[in-house]
């Protein structure tokens, strides 16, 4: 796997994000339509982020996707619908609980709520390609995207967001808790605001553009 980038400064990072090749990239993902719910989740958390969860009772992708649809299919009215920040952010701290429980009782292990929300925000990455949405429902709900954070996202903010105490080997367990990942995902929102650029960019930036 690629080295995780280390962006230099805000600055640095601001200007890549607003560069034409991270706009281009984001576009051509955004373009790719999917059929329905299931070809959202399968395509949108691959086979090799569930590496990460070894030694369990039961597959963990057959576990992940068959809630992750289930649970799609189930609120989909409310995510379609979904307008505003802070209920975007309700809707991905419940299904984040929601999974997590899920998976405990499933697996009998903890998932942890930062590998929680990092799986079920590439799911919503994803869905914002589904193609019963309208233009105006897609470009919400990417405008509303919270950004999976692993590896590749978290440390790529070591220099720039000195305050998050960051360490060189951060992965998606460095975020544990719901108020550590709100203020990730208010870093990273603050520093597209300045770039003019969607927050879901800086994943597409920092993941999709460093494999």
């Amino acid at each position: 796997m690629p080295t995780p980038h280390e962006f230099k400064s805000e600055a640095e990072l601001i200007e890549m994000l607003r560069h034409g090749k991270t706009l281009a990239t984001a576009e051509a993902f955004f373009a790719v339509h999917s059929p329905d719910v299931r070809d959202v989740v399968i395509t949108g958390v691959t086979g090799n982020t569930f590496r990460a969860f070894r030694n369990l009772p039961v597959r963990p992708s057959i576990t992940f996707r068959d809630w992750a649809i289930s649970y799609v299919q189930k609120t989909i009215s409310v995510l379609s619908d979904v307008a505003t920040e802070s209920a975007y952010s309700s809707y991905v701290h419940k299904a984040t609980l929601s999974l997590c429980e899920e998976w405990h009782r499933l697996t009998g292990s903890e998932m942890g709520y930062g590998r929680g929300a990092k799986l079920f925000n590439l799911v919503l990455k994803k869905f914002a390609c589904l193609r019963t949405l309208s233009a105006d429902q897609k470009r919400t709900l990417i405008a509303l995207q919270h950004v999976p954070l692993d590896s590749y996202t978290i440390i790529g903010l070591r220099s720039v967001a000195p305050e998050l105490s960051i360490p060189k080997n951060a992965t998606m367990k460095y975020v544990e808790t719901p108020a550590q990942y709100a203020t990730f995902q208010r870093k990273i929102s603050a520093i597209a605001n300045k770039a003019g650029v969607p927050a879901i960019y800086y994943d597409i930036l920092a993941w999709d553009m460093g494999h």
